[in-house]
């Protein structure tokens, strides 16, 4: 006889797990697989369905709750998917700011891993932290996260408030000031070459300032940036250590 209860737990569990991949940094790329993406989802729910209690399958209004219930448990898990991104679009937003201020940003690519324009900066940037993250074990905090998420955030157990959402866009608004203090070194440099060469225009008018300008701010920009990647595994780890609190805090927030 085909258990119900056992039936409805684990498609909550897929359905939660399957948008948080969706959302999360690991599969975010659009020319990974949509069947791999399922398959990895799959494997998840079959990990964690032991441990999750079960849900009663009479549901308010039939099929109907049901399918509140699953899109529900796809809201979760698309709030604890965006809230780890955000480390990665942190780094993506410093490339960005970097290449404003180097010029490289008219230099827009396609980038077709990410399906839209990218900046050379943002990509290497975004790709660097991804290997960091993988060489210092996020993706299993990323597991770690999501199951912790099905013990204080019971399947059809979500209580979103205003506290949730105020936590939410702190989250959002502390990465963004992270993404400006990672580009301040690039800025910086980039701003003494502008007043550099502005006192040198006043004092030299005949020679060509805007020429000499593009090359040495490229030259310096990313001279500059060269000396940090090294600083970024202690830097990264720290944003790792972060991603982990505001996961947590998010999760407790969606628990009520």
């Amino acid at each position: 006889m085909l258990n119900y209860e056992a039936v409805v737990t684990f498609i909550l569990i897929f359905v939660r797990a399957s948008a948080f991949l969706a959302a999360g940094p690991l599969f975010f790329f659009p020319n990974v697989p949509r069947s791999f993406k399922a398959f990895m989802a799959f494997v998840l729910a079959v990990v964690l369905f032991p441990v999750v209690p079960g849900v009663k399958p009479d549901f308010p209004g039939g099929l109907l709750g049901f399918a509140l219930a699953a899109a529900e448990e796809a809201g979760v898990g698309l709030v604890l998917g965006f809230i780890a991104s955000l480390v990665f679009q942190s780094l993506a937003m410093a490339g960005q700011i970097m290449d404003i201020q180097m010029g490289f940003f008219m230099a827009n690519l396609f980038d077709p891993a990410m399906g839209h324009q990218a900046t050379i900066s943002s990509r290497f940037l975004y790709l660097l932290g991804m290997v960091l993250f993988l060489i210092l074990d996020g993706h299993h905090v990323l597991i770690a996260g999501l199951a912790r998420s099905y013990e204080l955030v019971p399947l059809t157990g979500t209580a979103l408030d205003g506290t949730t959402t105020l936590a939410v866009v702190k989250i959002f608004a502390r990465m963004a000031a992270l993404a400006v203090q990672i580009a301040a070194p690039v800025v910086a440099v980039v701003l003494i070459i502008d007043i550099c060469l502005g006192l040198l225009g006043r004092t030299a008018p005949e020679m060509n300032i805007f020429m000499l300008g593009f090359p040495l701010k490229i030259a310096l920009g990313i001279l500059t940036l060269s000396v940090m990647v090294p600083l970024f595994g202690v830097v990264f780890r720290a944003m790792v250590r972060m991603m982990e609190q505001d996961l947590y805090t998010v999760i407790r927030g969606l628990s009520g």
